[in-house]
């Protein structure tokens, strides 16, 4: 899968997310469990040894140069993993500093399927969590009772987090949320695992949900 500009569309948990981001390869999902992939995408910036992060970090941007922002262990380590795939202060962060949001555009490995991802970093309850949506279709009335039944049997398969209709039974969405509250040095790689997995989980069966659920007859 590759990354690219989102349309104007949106669907953010929390709020409208502004700013958008460039590609990023991904690797075709699958239904298996899947293994951690390193992302294509090398950062610019120089890598950091994995020493402990403190309670709260303090990132220099150059826009302004003066401008200090206090980022808190969850939104420090989406931010990391932002910047290990290439992509440079795109992360919307909260005026109090509890919470960001992070917007991917996800193309699939054959440009044919897009979805809409969504991060969502929440310091005061310790969670992050991560939506991915199919917004290309609306799932019809009629065909509402074959996406329930489907989403249920896939959920049965999914050992990381769940399917979901959304928008007023709309939409498909995946979603997943992990708790770190009261770990200091957290790995921006679990944030990876996060996205790996929810793409493995929406390849593996984007397919089967549209031909039976959305163009069914």
């Amino acid at each position: 899968m590759a990354i690219k500009k989102s349309p104007s569309k949106k669907m953010a948990p929390k709020k409208a997310l502004k700013k958008v981001v460039k590609r990023v390869a991904t690797k075709k999902p699958t239904a298996k469990k899947p293994a951690a992939k390193k992302p294509v995408a090398r950062s610019r910036a120089k890598s950091t040894q994995a020493a402990a992060v403190k309670k709260v970090q303090i990132e220099t941007f150059q826009q302004p140069l003066e401008t200090l922002s206090q980022l808190q262990p969850i939104t420090y380590a989406l931010m990391r993993w932002a910047k290990s795939l290439g992509f440079q202060d795109s992360i919307e962060i909260d005026p109090d500093g509890n919470g960001a949001q992070w917007e991917l555009t996800v193309e699939s490995s054959n440009s044919k399927i897009e979805y809409q991802c969504f991060f969502n970093t929440f310091e005061e309850s310790g969670l992050i969590t991560m939506s991915i949506y199919y917004l290309d279709h609306e799932i019809p009335a009629k065909n509402l009772s074959k996406a329930k039944d489907l989403i249920l049997q896939s959920n049965l398969n999914c050992f990381v987090g769940q399917f979901q209709l959304a928008n007023e039974d709309k939409f498909l969405r995946y979603y997943s949320a992990v708790d770190l509250e009261d770990i200091e040095a957290i790995d921006p790689r679990l944030i990876g695992n996060m996205f790996h997995a929810g793409n493995q989980f929406m390849g593996g069966f984007i397919d089967q949900f549209i031909k039976i659920a959305i163009k069914a007859r």
